[in-house]
């Protein structure tokens, strides 16, 4: 990845310019995934770039390479969830309508560092434990349901929000910003219903 970048930069300036302006961005950014160069040369070496040279806009290579990069993206949270998996490979059964096993995983998952609030939804209950105000975890569960999901997760203007479907209710978190949302979706990965287990 650095080697592209540096040949379409070694292109408008020097090669050991290229190199100082990518060691810099790795420095600030330390990117491991796609996403992250992507987003690495938008904030950090395009803006470098425009202080050498008058570019007024993004030179096609470098463009095309942004693009590229961000088509092969996937979450970076997903490598960070793999790094965990020897951690706690194995699958947790849960059963969401038993009223104490709600009760028993909404407070083990409240525990999470970073989680403001957990909701675990069965057909015949729920349990919800929030700081504040409830999220409105339902409303999303509802519309994510109707094109299906396994695990969706979205980072929002002060906290992350991470559903998972589990049989015919749901497990939600909302955690601050700044969490760790490797591990909040690994917590929710390794969930299975009994009825799975069952089947």
């Amino acid at each position: 990845m650095e080697e592209s970048l540096l040949q379409i930069l070694s292109r408008y300036i020097s090669p050991r310019a290229a190199e100082g302006l990518v060691a810099k961005a790795v420095a600030q950014r330390s990117p491991r995934t796609p996403q992250a160069w992507a987003q690495a040369i938008e904030e950090a070496v395009w803006p470098e770039l425009t202080r050498l040279l008058p570019f007024r806009e993004m030179p096609p290579e470098l463009k095309a390479l942004v693009r590229e990069l961000k088509s092969l993206s996937v979450p970076e949270v997903d490598t960070e969830a793999q790094e965990e998996e020897g951690e706690e490979a194995l699958q947790e059964a849960v059963d969401l309508e038993d009223p104490a096993a709600r009760q028993a995983l909404a407070r083990r998952l409240a525990r999470l560092e970073g989680v403001t609030g957990v909701m675990v939804v069965g057909s015949g209950g729920k349990e919800e434990l929030f700081a504040g105000e409830p999220a409105p975890l339902h409303l999303a569960h509802l519309l994510l349901l109707r094109q299906g999901y396994g695990v969706f997760y979205a980072v929002l203007e002060k906290s992350v929000v991470v559903l998972r479907p589990l049989a015919q209710g749901y497990v939600g978190l909302v955690a601050r910003k700044e969490s760790n949302i490797g591990r909040l979706l690994h917590a929710l990965r390794r969930l299975v219903s009994v009825a799975e287990v069952g089947g």
